[in-house]
């Protein structure tokens, strides 16, 4: 009864944003329907639904594998935390010092009993000692005989800790007494012992009866969107659609048209969506952190899909005549099989596969004439300042030229009443200077390319284009996307020695199961020291069933409610578009609509 009581109070004084409630009950001393009894009033709770990613319907635990996950849910946002990887270790000054900064949201834990293994007990126990670095509190329980003189109050703190582990980790302690069980002492621990008499009052409880109601009552409410002020880890999904990421699940015209018109100033940044995060979708802003970004992972580690997405999200985030994307295939294959399936994107200038000597000298001197233009046109300025004045020129009105039609009236005072032709004089033509980013596959295969290759005679002309748009790019508006499967082979590069974003991915299983997440594991670096692990988001499978989709009715059991939800198989259409053609259709779309003129290509197309 005294347990109900204090969480229901939790519940009643915290909004789900700011805490939620996790319940471990998995004590074999009891059968699972005295313990859903008990406990089952809880599932109503707002703060029972998992909010931050947890692989389950409730935050309950009724039985060692939902335990182990739920643990396992927390030790993760520990090692998230402001002390690492290293908290199980930490000392106890350190831990007060993480908790005291701790601003929230926070989760209180209720260990009912025995967790159930000695792998349990171990990591409540941790949990109980350092959690309160990560928000992370237990409220436990064990069951013992009363305190009596035969029985003293240390005796029963000792035979409560050797029922439960994480009970000597608790700073405070309530010790129930009495026919009833409703006298109480509350008890302050220090060092694993109670310190003091402790204070003596009666204990308010709740009956499971009082406890369901309460718990109904609150059910319907939600949390106003906006609300809470942080947002624990997640573990990352083993695989992620890019499109959802994106926020466009379905991607139409008008979608993509109100993303760009949110974004006033087409020069201020250039963000690309990588795939899913802990804590949501993970992005790079190429002019705040890059100028660049090189990607890095062996074969079959998800580099050439990766820079498809990175293609696709640009696309995404703005219109084809203020962002031009020029795709280089630096293997040289066939039909550019990388980045093939990328020019169907309205941005795309050219496709460049390293199979043709003549046609890359000539993407190498048109990328570089290029950048000579770039930097006669912006002088000493570089590329958002100059656009920033250009913005100022175009916003100052003029006078107006009257009309042929109009009445004129001459120095002398005469009304001419005679229509006469207005000459005016046709405006210069403004210079386009759209954000360019050059998307490299197989950088290290141009770099150091292989003995009988097709393209081997002109690589070296393409590496010296890019390597000079990799030291003046950040100035002229040009960013280099790369990706490598050998770093050691482009690791003397300009641009391996100034990226400050690199993202390394992970190699692929040599013994590949089905719990495997898919290629697009890895981690990205940013330029504060900072690493992001990220699940890569794919975006050319193919467009998923709706049927797939729709919502799945399952019995309302308590005891199973801790488990990973069943979810309908989500397959995808064998023969239908795949999510890459069906943003680039509705880009093409909205293109029109916007009467956005794509960015003219640097050199003459080839048949």
């Amino acid at each position: 009864g005294l347990a109900r009581s204090v969480v229901a109070q939790l519940a009643a004084l915290h909004s789900p944003a700011d805490l939620e409630i996790v319940l471990i009950s998995t004590d074999r001393a009891r059968t699972p329907e005295q313990r859903r009894q008990e406990w089952g009033w809880l599932g109503w709770l707002p703060q029972v639904r998992p909010a931050h990613g947890q692989d389950c319907r409730l935050l309950l635990a009724y039985d060692r594998d939902q335990a182990t996950a739920r643990t396992a849910e927390l030790t993760r946002r520990l090692d998230a935390g402001p002390l690492g990887t290293g908290w199980a270790s930490a000392d106890p000054e350190s831990v007060a010092r993480a908790a005291a900064g701790h601003d929230g949201p926070y989760t209180v834990v209720v260990v009912d009993g025995d967790p159930g293994s000695a792998s349990l007990r171990q990591v409540t126990a941790r949990l109980a000692s350092a959690g309160a670095a990560a928000g992370i509190h237990l409220v436990c329980l064990a069951e013992t005989p009363a305190a009596s003189p035969l029985s003293p109050v240390a005796a029963t703190y000792e035979t409560a800790c050797a029922a439960s582990l994480p009970f000597r980790e608790c700073g405070a302690v309530g010790l129930l007494s009495g026919d009833v069980a409703t006298a109480l002492r509350l008890l302050r621990t220090a060092v694993g012992e109670p310190a003091g008499h402790g204070t003596v009052a009666v204990v308010d409880a709740v009956s499971p009866a009082w406890a369901e109601r309460f718990g109904r009552a609150l059910a319907p409410l939600r949390t106003a969107v906006g609300g809470g002020p942080g947002q624990p880890a997640a573990a990352l999904p083993s695989s992620a659609r890019l499109l959802d990421e994106l926020g466009l699940a379905r991607a139409t015209p008008a979608s993509l048209m109100a993303r760009w018109a949110s974004a006033a100033d087409g020069t201020a940044d250039c963000t690309a969506v990588l795939g899913a995060g802990p804590h949501g979708p993970v992005s790079v802003d190429l002019v705040e952190e890059g100028p660049h970004l090189l990607i890095e992972g062996p074969s079959g580690s998800g580099r050439s899909e990766l820079l498809r997405s990175v293609a696709a999200s640009l696309a995404a985030a703005e219109r084809p005549d203020r962002l031009g994307l020029l795709l280089v295939d630096g293997a040289g294959g066939e039909r550019g099989e990388g980045l093939g399936a990328c020019t169907e994107l309205p941005h795309v200038l050219e496709l460049l596969v390293a199979s043709e000597p003549v046609r890359m000298r000539e993407f190498a001197q048109a990328l570089g004439a290029e950048l000579k233009r770039r930097a006669e046109l912006l002088g000493r300025l570089d590329f958002t300042e100059w656009h920033s004045r250009h913005e100022v020129a175009e916003r100052m009105v003029g006078p107006r030229s009257p009309s042929g039609s109009e009445q004129r009236t001459p120095p002398s005072g005469t009304l001419r009443l005679r229509t006469t032709s207005a000459r005016t004089e046709p405006e210069p033509e403004q210079p386009s200077l759209p954000r360019l980013v050059v998307l490299v596959d197989d950088f290290d295969a141009l770099v150091a390319p292989a003995l009988g290759s097709p393209g081997r005679p002109a690589a070296g002309s393409v590496v010296r284009a890019l390597e000079a748009v990799a030291r003046d790019g950040e100035r002229l508006g040009v960013h280099l996307v790369a990706s490598s499967a050998c770093p050691n082979r482009t690791s003397d590069t300009d641009l391996a020695q100034g990226a400050r974003l690199r993202v390394v991915l992970d190699a692929p299983p040599a013994t590949p199961s089905p719990d495997d997440p898919s290629p697009g594991r890895g981690r990205l670096g940013h330029p504060d020291g900072r690493v992001t692990p990220f699940q890569g988001g794919r975006v050319t499978g193919r467009i998923p069933r709706t049927a797939t989709l729709r919502p799945t009715v399952v019995p309302l059991e308590w005891e199973r409610m801790g488990d990973p939800p069943a979810r309908r198989p989500v397959r995808e259409l064998g023969n239908g578009p795949t999510d890459l053609a069906l943003l680039a259709s509705a880009l093409e779309r909205a293109a029109r609509s916007v009467h956005a003129v794509p960015v003219a290509p640097l050199a003459p197309a080839h048949p």
